[in-house]
């Protein structure tokens, strides 16, 4: 009955005169159900919302009531309502559990080697799969046939979820190694315009110049074509080192005036990186003077696990584009300094003699120009193929 899913009071009241009471009763204005007289006491039936209004009512008239008994759900929640916060904190304690339990929070990558974390992660992302994605929603497979379909880097991918992480298997393509076959005929030939100045280690093949011999840029140096007896010629895989000294040009340039950047201050800001959304935790002022920009994320951790919650860190460096200006004798110095890095990351350590090394400076309004002759020795030698017929 819909009166009895509302809620409601039987009472019984005692009055000085019944008949005036149960007048009041009729004319209260609230609904009062099953009113009648039991030896002399007043009994009905009153709306839980009603109570109060009857209470007011038998006060005002002197009359004694007694709530005999209360139905209806209304009555059983008003019971537990200073426990509301223990049962919303439930409720919603449960409903964060199955949030998180189908919502990405963290991704996880292995057997990537050459590849970084960062940039797999960066890929999922363009096809569906970040933090913050409600799992149930992901098609992992078809995920799956994309990425490989479109990336070269891997040979394999398998993606799967673990409660609320994303777990990402790859296999990476391994390049065939360069085989140097010992079987394969071939020649060395010269890979500069050199005078030949050492011969080392001539171990198959017939050397064709002599030492001190002058050779160009694809001479024949060691022949893979031996002369056998009988007329009857045999390939052979040629080895060996030429040394032969040939000289490069390289020139480098500085200019008189050259804008550089001198930085000033460096500064922070801080915004709240929620499930992806960035919620800046500073004032939105601008920076006026121009920077450099760097950021990292730092984020929470409970239990263990990192949450899809943290704090972004932005850096600014801030700088001005300034003129420098510089004598001849300074932009003399800077080109000694760019030769001597140059010299440093190209010939060090690569097997080459700096035998010699002559300068030509070339003056213009702007600035100056340093061609460099190096006179280098090393081996000259490069491996060429033979077609051979057997």
């Amino acid at each position: 009955m819909p009166f009895d899913m509302q809620g409601y009071a039987s009472f019984r009241m005692i009055a000085t005169d019944e008949n005036q009471m149960l007048n009041r009763l009729r004319n209260s204005g609230f609904s009062v159900h099953n009113i009648h007289m039991e030896k002399g006491v007043i009994c009905g039936e009153v709306h839980w919302y009603s109570l109060d209004e009857l209470r007011e009512l038998a006060a005002k008239n002197s009359a004694q009531l007694e709530i005999v008994r209360k139905q209806g759900l209304i009555f059983t929640a008003l019971k537990y309502k200073k426990r509301l916060g223990l049962a919303v904190g439930a409720l919603l304690s449960i409903a964060l559990i199955y949030f998180f339990s189908n919502t990405v929070l963290r991704i996880e990558v292995y057997g990537n080697e050459t590849i970084s974390d960062k940039q797999i992660i960066s890929v999922l992302k363009d096809y569906g799969i970040t933090v913050g994605k409600y799992i149930p929603s992901l098609d992992l497979r078809r995920c799956e046939k994309r990425i490989l379909t479109a990336l070269d880097d891997f040979s394999w991918i398998g993606i799967r979820a673990s409660g609320c992480r994303i777990l990402v298997q790859v296999s990476e393509r391994t390049e065939i190694p360069e085989m140097n076959a010992v079987s394969v005929p071939r020649n060395i030939i010269s890979a500069k315009d050199a005078q030949i100045v050492d011969i080392k280690n001539v171990r198959m093949g017939m050397l064709v110049p002599m030492l001190y011999d002058g050779v160009k840029k694809g001479d024949l140096l060691i022949s893979g074509t031996v002369d056998g007896k009988l007329d009857h010629d045999y390939y052979v895989h040629a080895m060996g080192e030429i040394i032969g000294r040939y000289d490069e040009k390289v020139a480098f340039t500085q200019k008189y005036c050259e804008s550089v950047r001198e930085y000033d201050e460096s500064f922070e800001r801080k915004s709240l990186y929620l499930f992806g959304l960035k919620i800046p935790l500073y004032l939105n002022k601008k920076v006026d003077s121009a920077y450099d920009y760097s950021e990292y994320l730092e984020f929470a951790e409970a239990f263990g696990l990192e949450l899809p919650v943290g704090i972004l860190h932005s850096e600014y460096k801030t700088y001005e584009v300034r003129e420098n200006v510089y004598s001849p004798e300074e932009v003399k110095a800077i080109l000694e300094e760019k030769s001597a890095r140059y010299e440093k990351n190209f010939y060090d350590g690569e097997d080459i003699v700096i035998v010699d090394k002559k300068t030509t400076l070339y003056e213009t309004d702007e600035g100056i120009t340093a061609e460099i002759t190096y006179t280098l020795e090393g081996d000259i030698g490069v491996p060429q193929l033979i077609m051979a017929k057997y």
